[in-house]
């Protein structure tokens, strides 16, 4: 018995730290992008690069303990696509300075920071939703999590809009345009992906009701 309770453990705690190196990814990017420097672009990229690595390594040795176990606390598909889905994360904000550093970004697009920090917070969320998923069979529980993290996309989705229209209203530079264009394009993009997490999660939880 005592076990199975390990094996719960192990899978469930599993989540919330893989999601952690994602928001690893997006503190080191939005400290770097404060105080933005050209020169640095390489080594940021290197950095964020690491911990995107290092998460990739864990993911990779929870799936190599499900592999060998006979028995899973939910089902083994169901692991194996929030994994995915969360290793998704942290390679979409992961692609943010690899971008940068491919497109030569000389300085930031207009509404970077702020667009950078709600997409942070919604990474965040996921995983505070994903420390909470232990709850999964109580719906009442951990659906405010769920919720949440569904409104704070949907705040990014509104964010992208506005800038994007604002871009090209203002900004007649086709590179700048394409540089703007691809910023906010990956930072909704992550917004996006801690969405699917939730929702996957979402459907854990109804499937073990």
């Amino acid at each position: 018995m005592n076990y199975g309770k390990q094996r719960e453990n192990y899978y469930y705690s599993s989540f919330a730290r893989l999601g952690k190196f994602a928001l690893d990814c997006a503190d080191r990017l939005l400290e770097h992008l404060r105080v933005f420097d050209h020169e640095a672009l390489e080594s940021t990229k290197d950095e964020i690069h690491k911990i995107e690595h290092a998460g990739d390594q864990e993911k990779h040795a929870v799936m190599e303990r499900l592999v060998k176990e006979f028995m899973t606390p939910i089902d083994r598909e169901d692991i194996l696509e929030l994994l995915r889905r969360i290793d998704d994360v942290t390679d979409a904000i992961e692609e943010v300075p690899m971008r940068m550093y491919m497109y030569d970004y000389k300085e930031l697009p207009a509404d970077t920071i702020p667009f950078l920090e709600a997409t942070r917070e919604c990474i965040a969320k996921m995983v505070l939703c994903l420390e909470h998923f232990p709850e999964f069979k109580k719906p009442e529980k951990l659906k405010p999590y769920i919720d949440e993290v569904i409104r704070l996309e949907e705040a990014t989705d509104e964010i992208y809009e506005r800038d994007m229209h604002d871009m090209y209203v203002s900004t007649t530079d086709g590179f700048a345009r394409h540089r703007g264009e691809a910023m906010y394009s990956m930072l909704e993009e992550t917004a996006d992906r801690c969405r699917e997490v939730c929702k996957h999660i979402e459907t854990i939880m109804y499937k073990n009701v």
